[in-house]
């Protein structure tokens, strides 16, 4: 899965360069077919999703004014959760890599809950 995002204004700094607290939330964006999957009501309110884990490299300088796309991987399901891998590119190039854990989670119940086939097969197909 691929988005292309255009960094706004509100996101880069004086000295012309995205802020690192921009990636996390495009990674988000592009994690949005994932959570689809996961939800029954258009607005997500009922998705079934937490995050575990999160981590990101930043592996150069993001500027402003070129646009960025983001690839978003499911790495591997689990019996409870999804890892999810994702990069960042500029002009072709890496800028970013993160890895993240969702766990699937029954909030009535207030306990994680097992992944069903069918969504193992929609992610598969991610």
């Amino acid at each position: 899965m691929k988005v292309t995002i255009s960094p706004r204004f509100s996101e880069v700094d004086v000295l012309g360069h995205v802020t690192n607290s921009a990636v996390p939330v495009w990674f988000e964006h592009g994690r949005l077919p994932i959570f689809r999957l996961f939800s029954k009501e258009a607005n997500m309110r009922d998705l079934a999703l937490i995050l575990r884990r999160y981590e990101i490299d930043f592996t150069r300088q993001i500027v402003a004014s070129v646009d960025v796309t983001v690839e978003t991987t499911v790495a591997k399901v689990g019996n409870t959760s999804i890892t999810i891998e994702q990069i960042a590119r500029q002009d072709g190039a890496e800028v970013a890599h993160g890895t993240c854990v969702m766990v699937h989670f029954d909030y009535e119940r207030d306990v994680t809950a097992g992944i069903p086939d069918h969504l193992r097969t929609e992610l598969a197909a991610l």
